[in-house]
């Protein structure tokens, strides 16, 4: 499924955060180069390291408390009643779990990653868990817009015209194809990533119970991500004698709802921190009380960015977690 094609040159492009800063010391820059006989190679590279201090000085400031050893970042965006995570490393690799939803008018994931990975930027590895609109949403922009090495998918088709437009993207694109499997295991950059579930040879009925679930380890962190399968998947999981599942971050299942996290899962996976991904005020209900009494009774903090925004995770090699959210 994989065809290859010539992609676009890549141009420097500044984001907006820089084009200020360039607005900003034009002036100045260019009455020095007439002075000192600066050429336009010195002015740009001033340019950058200034920028680069000062994006240097504006992490730090989001996040202190966070060891200067941290190795990894999770950060869970706000895209309303959808999902989309990016995983990055101080390696520079890059995973991006789903791009939200299909009626977002304001492309806002594309902008989210323009931020976080630069215009244009590489994803090493992009896995759409499952193929319902609220996961694989503008999913043919993120595939035109970005360098994509591979992509995963289930393999289950569905009907819709999202995901006929992320496949027409797909296969234009130069990205590998890979429909993975329990199992499968693969390295990215520092990132492990293992496959829990689908597994081979046995379809699921619906697209939330074939959803990719995969455990990421990165050092001494673990994620457990696992689209929206429901309850009988993560039993499946519990039951399996030869799957390791404690991990220190939990992505809750189908934003928070009472078809996933049961109780069994939750003292399986025994995670420091829990995180869901629901718009403010949404139909469905989501997060579900039910599940959210079921982790406070287990002491787990809970982060949503229907209440939180956007929420960075930062951990280190030593296995420190820190956590940020957009909304105090």
């Amino acid at each position: 499924m994989t065809r290859k094609r010539n992609r676009r040159k890549n141009t420097k492009a500044y984001s907006l955060p820089k084009i200020l800063i360039l607005i900003g010391l034009a002036f100045l820059l260019g009455i020095a180069a007439e002075r000192s006989g600066y050429s336009l190679d010195a002015i740009e590279s001033h340019i950058d390291e200034i920028y680069h201090r000062i994006h240097q000085w504006t992490h730090r400031t989001f996040s202190s408390g966070v060891d200067d050893e941290q190795n990894g970042e999770v950060i869970v965006f706000d895209v309303g009643q959808g999902s989309s995570t990016l995983l990055k490393s101080g390696d520079g690799s890059t995973i991006l779990i789903d791009t939200g939803r299909h009626n977002d008018s304001s492309n806002q994931i594309i902008q989210y990653l323009n931020d976080e990975i630069g215009v244009g930027g590489k994803i090493d590895l992009l896995i759409f868990t499952h193929n319902h609109a609220d996961h694989i949403g503008n999913g043919d922009l993120v595939l035109d817009y970005f360098q994509v090495d591979e992509v995963w998918m289930n393999g289950m088709d569905s009907a819709s015209q999202v995901y006929s437009d992320v496949l027409d993207a797909l296969l234009e694109s130069s990205a590998e194809y890979v429909e993975p499997k329990r199992g499968d295991r693969k390295e990215v950059g520092s990132f492990m990533v293992e496959v829990l579930h689908p597994i081979a040879d046995q379809p699921e009925s619906n697209q939330n119970d074939e959803s990719i679930v995969t455990r990421i380890r990165l050092g001494t962190v673990s994620l457990m991500l696992t689209g929206d399968s429901s309850t009988s998947i993560e039993r499946s999981l519990v039951d399996s004698p030869m799957t390791q599942l404690q991990s220190e971050i939990l992505l809750l299942g189908h934003h928070g709802s009472d078809t996933s996290t049961s109780e069994e899962w939750v003292e399986a996976v025994s995670p420091h921190i829990a995180i869901y991904q629901a718009s403010i005020n949404n139909s469905y209900g989501h997060p579900h009380q039910e599940v959210l009494e079921r982790l406070d009774r287990y002491g787990i903090p809970v982060y949503g960015t229907d209440k939180d925004g956007t929420i960075r995770v930062m951990f280190n090699e030593k296995g420190e977690i820190d956590v940020f959210t957009e909304v105090e």
